[in-house]
Parts: structure tokens; C-alpha cells; sequence
């Protein structure tokens, strides 16, 4: 089968969860002998033209289009602007090989100018995937809610114009069934690579460390975490890591919290994660978190906000879901993760949980069936 990967970008070309996703779809899709037509763009030092992070096997596979990404000054609803622009290079890059795809699959806004061409063009079937949809969930700043207005007008039409759209599936299929029927909604959860698998879950250890893994991004609810941790920490005994940009500014003085700034290898994420035994999700909005899949994957217990698809990832048998990420529920948690007697329980059912339905081959089988079944 040719299939056209509409992306704005792969890791690590482009840092980010949907880059990664796209990454991981294409290296399968070539693994399983399918054609890729890879249409992305670059903003690292690596020569994303060489396709180095992709064995000789996948390469012989996949047809890369490298495509700039329009960035210009920064001015209201730029993104936007710019997504359009990236999308209409991708149609005019598509257009020549066009005849030859099967099936196209387009993350965010990356099909909007191909998707104008259907009403007067015969395209093959197109996809789309928005991730998270966050500019349909609670935006805890007044800037974002502006943003989000306009936004989801954008998402609107791509999704009523798609032949298809991907969901992660829970909270995130409502948001898309209130925009298209639920025949054109394909539910399609998130993947992880094998390679993350933990084999064997270590022994308990006498404290519970922590772990958070994000940009500094106002949504990931930060703020409400920081205040947790500070409430905490006179009268418990824990640790806790952070992985991410934290701004100085937002960090606490204490010798039982560490921040490692940004880590782009996933070595060394692993190595913090195999001693650590919580992880905190305290997002107001997300689709299917890689963070939690990936902890889950070594053998962390979540707690996390129900938001987006979490709650297909997270419940009762490996963590514990907070309804919004305010200080006290986050406390809360944290506080009944520390006394958990079960917690090793909630760390293996993690571990079994992400191996039984999450790998990356499992996910693409499940896309492909849809395909070959339209």
C-alpha cells in the first residue's frame, strides 16, 4: 500500500508528541513493507534529507518531501497562518505524485489545502489526526481561550472536509463526535516502540520518588504541582525529579527535589525513570500523553488528570486520575500514593497494561485494518 504521511515534522527533527507519533508511524509502516511518502519539515542541526534516524531496511521504503515550515514574526494567530502556508506547500509537493497514493494521513492541519481540492478534485481517502484537540478542553489562561476561539473553527473544517478522523478515543471521541458523525471517527490509540518495555520491574524501594516529564507550558499545570510538592514536603518523605524547561523562577530549594532541565535521549530518560516510581500528569488538557505511556512502560503507577484519552492509559489498577489539576487534588494523590500498600501492584499493572495494547506494530496493524477495510 502508498501512503501519504502528512507531518509537521518527526523526532528528532522536530521535537514534540505528535512528531514522535508520526516517527514512529512511519518507521512501522516501512517496516511492514508499505510505501511512505513522508512529507515534513526540519528545525534541528541533523540533515533530516539522509533519514539517519531509520534503519537501510526502512529507508528503501519511504520517499522523503522535506517541506520548510513558514515560521515569520511572531503576530496574532500566527500558527495558524503558518499551518496554512505549510499545508498549501505539502498539496503543491503532493500534487505531482498524487496519482500514485493510496490513502493519505494528515497530522493537525498539515491536509487543509489538499482538503479544499475535494470538491473539485478526485483525491484518494484522506485522515486527519488532531491529537489533543486542547482548544476544545479547559484553557487555563485568558491568552489561550483567544487562540482557541479561532482554532477550533480551523479544526472544524478539516474534520468535516476528512474522509476520517483519528481518535485516541475516550474524552477525545466526544469532542470529535460533537464536530462529524461517529461512522467517519476511526479510535486509534497512541503507540509506543518495544524498545521501551521494561523486562522485569525492580524491587520496592523504602521511598516513593516522583517523577514529571514536560515543556513549561501553562496547561501542563505546573503551577498547581509546584504548590503540591511545597505543601507537602514538611511532613512526608519522598523525592521528586523533573524533566523539562522549568523556568528558575519556578523551581523549589530543596535537597529532596532535582530538575535535569530538557532531555532530548531517551537512554537517559530511561535511567531516571527505572528509579523512580510515580508519575504526575497534572494537565488541563491533553490527547494521549507519550510521558505516560512511556512510564508505564518502565513500570511507574500515574496519577494524572482525566482529560483527553488518559483514562484509557490510567484507572484505579495502576494510578489514580484527578478530575482538575487543582493543588488539593494534586496533594491528595501524591499523599495516598505515599501510604499505598498496593503501589507495586499499580507499577506491574502499569507495565502489563502498556505491553498488552500499546506497542507500536499493534497500533499500526489497527490503522492499516481500517484502511484495507474502507
Amino acid at each position: 500500500m502508498k501512503i501519504a504521511l502528512l507531518t509537521d515534522g518527526i523526532h528528532p527533527y522536530v521535537i514534540g508528541g505528535m512528531q514522535k507519533h508520526s516517527y514512529y508511524l512511519a518507521r512501522e509502516l516501512a517496516r511492514q513493507g508499505h510505501s511512505v511518502y513522508l512529507f515534513h519539515c526540519n528545525e534541528s542541526a541533523y540533515d533530516a534529507s539522509k533519514l539517519e534516524f531509520f534503519s537501510a531496511e526502512e529507508k528503501e521504503n519511504i520517499r522523503s518531501f522535506l517541506i520548510p515550515f513558514p515560521h515569520k514574526n511572531y503576530f496574532p494567530l500566527h500558527y495558524i497562518y503558518e499551518s496554512y502556508k505549510y499545508s498549501e506547500a505539502i498539496a503543491a509537493a503532493l500534487e505531482p505524485v498524487l496519482p500514485e497514493i493510496d490513502f493519505v494521513f494528515a497530522q493537525g492541519f498539515c491536509a487543509w489545502a489538499l482538503l479544499k481540492k475535494k470538491k473539485n478534485k478526485t483525491l484518494p481517502p484522506i485522515a486527519v489526526h488532531f491529537h489533543g484537540l486542547e482548544m476544545f478542553q479547559k484553557i487555563p489562561s485568558i491568552k489561550s481561550r483567544i487562540s482557541s476561539f479561532f482554532l477550533r473553527k480551523a479544526v472544524k473544517k478539516n474534520l468535516s472536509i476528512a474522509d476520517y478522523a483519528i481518535s485516541y478515543g475516550g474524552k477525545v471521541t466526544t469532542i470529535i463526535n460533537k464536530i462529524v458523525d461517529k461512522s467517519k471517527i476511526w479510535e486509534i490509540p497512541a503507540g509506543i516502540e518495544k524498545s521501551w518495555f521494561l523486562n522485569t520491574l525492580p524491587s520496592a524501594s523504602t521511598k516513593v520518588h516522583f517523577v514529571f516529564i514536560g515543556r513549561y507550558e501553562r496547561r501542563k499545570g505546573i503551577p498547581e504541582l509546584t504548590a503540591a510538592i511545597k505543601e507537602l514536603l514538611p511532613d512526608n518523605s519522598f523525592s521528586f525529579e523533573f524533566i523539562g524547561d522549568i523556568p528558575g523562577e519556578h523551581k523549589i530549594i530543596h535537597p529532596a527535589i532535582s530538575y535535569h532541565g530538557k532531555i532530548a535521549s531517551e537512554n537517559e530518560i530511561k535511567q531516571i525513570l527505572s528509579h523512580c516510581d510515580v508519575l504526575i500528569c497534572p494537565s488541563y488538557a491533553e490527547g494521549m500523553p507519550n510521558v505516560i505511556m512511556e512510564a508505564m512502560a518502565n513500570g511507574l503507577a500515574v496519577i494524572a488528570t482525566d482529560v483527553g484519552a488518559v483514562s484509557v492509559l490510567v484507572n484505579q489498577d495502576n494510578g489514580w486520575l484527578i478530575e482538575t489539576p487543582k493543588v488539593k487534588n494534586i496533594a491528595r494523590a501524591m499523599l495516598t500514593a505515599l501510604k499505598d500498600s498496593s503501589l507495586q501492584q499499580k507499577k506491574s499493572n502499569s507495565l502489563t497494561k502498556i505491553k498488552a495494547g500499546f506497542s507500536v506494530e499493534e497500533v499500526t496493524n489497527k490503522l492499516i485494518m481500517k484502511v484495507i477495510n474502507i
